[in-house]
């Protein structure tokens, strides 16, 4: 009965040990980042952040983009949580806190993923006319 709950027992710490692994390839400056982000966040946003198969919203996406969710934005949710989200608070630091969001910004670029230019979306006056 002993090797059963042994066997059993280990068998759920490799389950949960096998987080899921990133696919994207980043730089070196972007590595700790991802790293911490699978580490932290991977179980729930999924990997690589683009949420597939996974109870949390992807991070790759408009959305959490830096004019809409602000780099405050992603500590203050990571760090207090919310009712859908648990607090991290003691759990990753400052530093590490830093390094996701530094991966998140890289990930969101390099899927192509850019904020909108706003200022083509203005009428530019005439030259020489006052508004």
């Amino acid at each position: 009965m002993n090797f059963y709950r042994l066997s059993l027992t280990l068998s759920l710490l490799a389950l949960t040990a096998c987080g899921p692994q990133p696919n994207l390839v980043v730089p070196e400056p972007y590595q700790e980042g991802q790293k911490i982000y699978h580490k932290v966040c991977g179980n729930c946003h999924g990997a690589d952040a683009l949420g597939k198969n996974v109870k949390a919203p992807k991070l790759i996406d408009e959305e959490y983009l830096a004019v809409h969710f602000s780099d405050d934005d992603f500590k203050n949710q990571i760090i207090d949580g919310s009712d859908k989200m648990p607090s991290m608070k003691g759990k990753v630091s400052d530093a590490d806190i830093d390094q996701i969001i530094k991966y998140l910004r890289y990930s969101q670029k390099a899927a192509g993923l850019e904020p909108e230019d706003e200022e083509e979306d203005l009428e530019e006056e005439p030259e020489g006319q006052t508004p």
